[in-house]
């Protein structure tokens, strides 16, 4: 490509990615959000850039649902590193004082940056298998997952979850049993 095209293809795509354009939630994603008690304290930890946190979730008007965004791009380190994880317990700990890394569940879509990094920092982890949907693609397929006590493939396998809905259901189960996988604020 010769200059002039290449940054008129990349201001194409960027102002296609800071435009409302760019972006949707997905129906289970909507469904979480609109059925997981208030009473639960949601925070984001992602390798996205920090503008994810600071303008694509205003415009998709569901940033007000989050206490807190650990941002790799603020941290300095992407997951599975155990400084981000480190970075958003951290903040949850600011609205939960006394919370425990193991009341925290973390849920996620890569086996090794979501899953295992976030089982060997001392999370519960779900693992959300989004390989039926074409509209999510699969990136950072090259990360080595760390390893944790008890990885083997059936904790991996009962791990997984297929859509959010399946995340709401495990959480209304955990109504019964208090801090079960989240702490209720």
């Amino acid at each position: 490509y010769a200059e002039d095209d290449f940054d008129r293809w990349f201001r194409r795509v960027y102002q296609h990615f800071g435009s409302p354009k760019g972006y949707e939630v997905l129906p289970d994603a909507a469904t979480f959000l609109d059925k997981i008690p208030d009473a639960y304290l949601l925070g984001i930890c992602s390798n996205t850039p920090n503008r994810h946190s600071a303008s694509v979730l205003p415009m998709l008007a569901i940033h007000e649902r989050f206490k807190f965004f650990a941002c790799s791009q603020d941290v300095g380190h992407e997951k599975p590193d155990s400084q981000i994880f480190e970075d958003a317990f951290r903040q949850a700990q600011f609205w939960l004082p006394d919370l425990e890394r193991d009341e925290v569940l973390h849920v996620g879509d890569s086996l090794a940056c979501d899953f295992c990094g976030a089982r060997a920092f001392g999370f519960q982890a779900l693992l959300l298998d989004r390989s039926g949907n074409e509209k999510v693609v699969a990136y950072q397929d090259w990360v080595q997952a760390p390893d944790y006590e008890g990885k083997s493939a059936a904790d991996i396998e009962n791990g997984t979850v297929r859509s959010l809905a399946d995340v709401v259901a495990l959480v209304e189960i955990s109504n019964a049993d208090p801090g079960a996988f989240i702490r209720v604020m």
